[in-house]
């Protein structure tokens, strides 16, 4: 993938400040959208119930992991795992309006960083085409000076490689940056990075996973330029 090349933002009042956005659980919402579907899928094709309770074991893991902790051997085998995770994910690539859920606010608050003059920064571990599914599934794909993807980067979160190389190509200094993100292993990667961490903390978002970023929210619509500006004056928030 050919990264995205700068745009120049004339008038901007922030020339050296950035926020770096993750997407699944920040700006889109999939974490149990893919468990309703495997749930869904499994009752309909094969007669497994999944509890309610074993969307503990998808939080924050991959397909591959969360099948070990919720299928026996047998079960595994005769559903053929790999197979549905492939379907899932062609699924949610070609009907993310279906599959997928929008978080609130996500173009709005867009429009208002760059208008303030923040550089803006993609950094999701997502594969290329689920990222530009959903890229033009919402019609954000412009607001970003640099996108990288999985396929961007040699080395997984909690290594800080994808956020270091986002300042890179933004030509902002890490110190300058601030990261969006959820899960404990990209906040991990942020703070690695030696940049500000805003974690979205969700209902499910397991106990501690977000305890080492810099502040916490509930939703991203509680981002706003003014607070923004207070985190990096190193204010108290009320």
């Amino acid at each position: 993938m050919k990264t995205q090349k700068i745009k120049k933002n004339h008038g901007s009042i922030l020339h050296d400040k950035a926020i770096l956005f993750d997407l699944d659980g920040v700006l889109i919402e999939t974490e149990k959208e893919t468990f309703l579907f495997y749930q869904d899928y499994l009752k309909v094709h094969y007669g497994i119930i999944l509890p309610d309770s074993a969307f503990a074991y998808k939080i924050g893991r991959k397909s591959t992991d969360f099948w070990k902790d919720v299928l026996t051997k047998k079960e595994r085998n005769d559903v053929n795992v790999e197979k549905l995770t492939l379907l899932k994910r062609k699924l949610f690539i070609e009907h993310p309006e279906k599959y997928v859920k929008k978080v609130s606010g996500v173009k709005q608050l867009l429009k208002t960083l760059k208008a303030s003059g923040y550089k803006l920064a993609l950094t999701t571990q997502n594969e290329k085409e689920m990222m530009d599914a959903v890229l033009n599934w919402l019609g954000i794909r412009n607001f970003f000076n640099v996108i990288l993807n999985l396929q961007d980067i040699s080395q997984k979160k909690p290594n800080p490689e994808i956020y270091l190389k986002a300042a890179s190509l933004l030509n902002v200094s890490p110190k300058k940056c601030i990261v969006v993100e959820d899960s404990y292993d990209g906040i991990r990667a942020a703070r690695r990075a030696h940049m500000i961490c805003i974690a979205i903390q969700h209902l499910y978002s397991p106990l501690g996973s977000t305890k080492h970023a810099d502040v916490r929210l509930k939703k991203l619509s509680h981002i706003t330029a003014s607070f923004l500006k207070k985190i990096t004056e190193g204010k108290k928030l009320s």
